[in-house]
């Protein structure tokens, strides 16, 4: 019988909710934030690596291609280029692009 009343309403909330004034981004409320600073420069140092060896491989292949006829390697290593090149810059770039939002925010 309890089942089929109907159920009664939810209270009305009391205090004025989350103060969001309260809540802003501190570097030094995180533990050890100076690790975070050490991975983050670590996975910049792989990816600028990695971007430089690909434009290597790509330049490899892009002059190996046709002195052995496989002309469809010169293109891909030009393509491989271009793309390590494009890599190196967003990823040699993102120190740059973050100083940037920090400050403006």
């Amino acid at each position: 019988m309890a089942a089929l009343l109907a159920p009664t309403p939810t209270p009305e909330p009391s205090g004025d909710g989350f103060d969001f004034s309260r809540i802003s981004p501190d570097p030094s409320a995180v533990p050890r934030s100076d690790l975070f600073y050490k991975l983050a420069n670590a996975a910049l140092f792989l990816g600028v690596i990695s971007a430089v060896a690909g434009l290597a491989a790509g330049a490899i292949a892009f002059g190996i291609g046709p002195i052995f006829g496989a002309h469809i390697i010169s293109d891909r290593g030009k393509s491989m280029m271009w793309k390590a090149g494009l890599v190196a810059i967003v990823v040699g770039s993102a120190t740059s692009i973050i100083a940037f939002l920090l400050t403006e925010i």
